[in-house]
């Protein structure tokens, strides 16, 4: 029978480092026994037995059976509570091979260790009080950082901003529960004054929902990068404004055209954003059925697109499929390629004329971009959104978040209609059920599972 997150009587154990070669690997340990278990493999065990927490402990590994020793180790010791997974545990700092981490690992299941689930250390963390499902989550955000931005607003999160700022919009709600239960106990009490104020709380909340609700695509496109996309016809010059702008020859420039039958992509870094850069098919009606078929793919990204970078030849000039390209795609940042050339044509009205070959040109490349990703952001949030100090990133909370506001309408909407106590209660108690999903509090268990599982290994 397979292990679930909720088996925490066994230790576990996971590398937490990325494989491959590195000076260091990391092999993270957890469990009421787990320092026992390690002293079975270690040379100095009765130095790790002894160890109080945050002390480390220099030493070799090496195979209780074969007595083979596998590598020289530093080995860190938390004792619980004061460890991250509120359990006793043990941080092996090893030689950063695939192979020493395997072997050091392959050892540890023979002594008792289970194979840590994604995300199970975090998910103990949580379960055993250290953290809410928030935090938890915004280590996972923090891992997955990809820009400055991002970072930051994972840290936020982090630190319990985004927490705290749930907590207080739960309190809201509790406070008027509280409220209409004692109207319900001793209706002789009843006063207009009290009405008003529970309309007052139930707006803050509806407002506080409104503006965390407000910072989600933001949040987003900072946690998951932005996606630019270089469109145009076949030899328009894509892959070469493509090799330009990642600073690499990732693309193959030929003369020839559909060189290009696949999207080549990479990552870069625009300010503090983290941008998806890709280099799609040529776009042209083709009888031939794979460069269709990167053709396919190519209006599916940009479907998808926060920036498009439409190219057009400028020796050859504008033709139909261009002018239908700007109709369907308005937004797209017009470029007029090759204008190096002395028989490039003047770029028409609209159009930016630019050298996708010429190196001179990032730092324009660049500026043009900024501009086109800070106004693709501006449009898809409310002005001033997007400098939120607390801010979200996760459609899961945007989701609830949205559930939370809808329910609290339905309770303003009851209350204004002269609607029983009973049913404006009802509403305010899913608000606060969908807040307190959010936060871990009330959180079935399938969904405590899939939100862990989305973490790496060793987290």
């Amino acid at each position: 029978m397979s292990r679930t997150y909720f088996d925490r009587a066994e230790p576990i154990v996971a590398l937490a480092t990325p494989e491959g070669r590195s000076a260091l690997a990391v092999i993270r340990t957890s469990g009421e026994n787990a320092v026992d278990i390690v002293a079975r493999c270690f040379s100095q065990p009765q130095a790790l037995l002894g160890a109080e927490g945050y002390h480390a402990v220099y030493g070799w590994i090496f195979d209780p059976v074969s007595q083979e020793r596998l590598d020289e180790v530093v080995a860190l010791v938390f004792r619980a509570p004061h460890s991250f997974t509120g359990e006793n545990a043990v941080e092996i700092m090893c030689h950063g091979s695939t192979a020493v981490a395997q072997r050091i690992l392959e050892v540890l299941y023979t002594q008792g260790f289970s194979p840590a689930l994604p995300g199970e250390f975090s998910f103990r963390a949580f379960a055993g009080g250290k953290t809410d499902l928030v935090r938890a989550e915004a280590i996972n955000e923090l891992t997955h950082a990809s820009c400055e931005a991002a970072r930051h607003d994972a840290l936020q999160r982090l630190s319990g901003v985004l927490s705290r700022k749930l907590e207080e919009i739960r309190n809201l709600m509790i406070d008027v529960l509280a409220d209409i239960n004692a109207r319900l106990d001793y209706p002789e009490d009843e006063g207009p004054e009290e009405t008003d104020r529970w309309v007052q709380l139930m707006q803050r909340a509806q407002d506080e929902l409104s503006d965390l609700i407000r910072s989600y695509p933001g949040g987003r496109l900072r946690q998951e990068g932005l996606l630019v996309v270089i469109a145009g016809r076949p030899n328009a010059g894509k892959s070469s404004l493509f090799n330009l702008l990642v600073r690499e020859e990732r693309a193959i420039v030929s003369p020839e055209p559909g060189t290009t039958r696949d999207w080549l992509e990479a990552w870069i870094s625009i300010g503090d954003f983290a941008v998806r850069i890709v280099d799609t098919a040529g776009l042209r009606n083709t009888g031939n059925s794979i460069e269709a078929e990167g053709v396919r793919r190519s209006h599916a990204l940009l479907a998808r697109a926060d920036v498009i970078l439409y190219l057009v030849d400028g020796t050859v000039g504008l033709d139909d499929e261009d002018r239908s390209f700007v109709a369907r795609y308005p937004r797209a940042l017009l470029l007029w390629n090759k204008a190096d050339l002395s028989r490039c044509m003047p770029a028409p009205s609209a159009w930016a004329a630019v050298s996708a070959k010429d190196i001179h040109s990032f730092g324009s490349f660049e500026s043009m971009l900024k501009s086109a990703l800070h106004s693709s952001i501006q449009e898809a949030l409310t002005s001033g959104q997007y400098e939120a100090q607390v801010r979200i990133a996760s459609e899961r909370q945007a989701r609830l978040l949205r559930q939370a506001h809808e329910a609290i309408a339905q309770a303003m909407e009851a209350q204004t209609a002269g609607a029983g106590l009973d049913l404006v209660a009802l509403h305010i108690r899913e608000s606060a059920e969908c807040i307190g999903e959010i936060t871990g509090d009330i959180a079935p268990d399938e969904v405590l599972e899939r939100v862990f599982s989305t973490f790496c290994l060793g987290k």
